[in-house]
């Protein structure tokens, strides 16, 4: 299985199914399980924590503009929540702040926003539970 790290103040937004996408740089195949963990400590120098399987439903486009110090998010994906909830964010604030540390003032970056559900494998025909 397919394994992507995220951060653990996102844990129990993914397993309460309140994070329902994700941005990041490169987008995660559709369809195909995808295992969620956290670092025990140190990225990369620690053992990994898995948290839960999902798999994307899709993936599109997304701008990510700061603008005197706003942050501004273009995309086309869910209408009916806002970003920073289907993000696992308290507040839009927080996410915000999030991404101010990854966008400089000026910049605009595209990365991929990905609309995700928890997988769990289903028992085919032929199997017994």
């Amino acid at each position: 299985m397919v394994k992507r790290p995220c951060h653990h103040r996102f844990n129990s937004a993914i397993l309460e199914q309140r994070k329902i996408t994700t941005i990041r740089a490169k987008p995660w195949p559709v369809g195909i399980p995808i295992l969620l963990y956290n670092w025990s400590g140190v990225a990369y120098r620690s053992r990994q924590i898995d948290l839960a399987p999902v798999v994307v439903l899709k993936h599109v486009p997304i701008d990510i503009r700061h603008l005197k110090g706003c942050m501004l998010y273009s995309h086309e994906i869910i209408k009916a929540r806002p970003l920073h909830v289907t993000e696992g964010f308290d507040s839009e604030r927080s996410m915000d702040d999030w991404f101010r540390l990854l966008v400089r003032p000026g910049q605009v970056i595209t990365q991929h926003l990905m609309l995700f559900s928890l997988w769990s494998p289903k028992v085919s025909s032929g199997e017994r539970k």
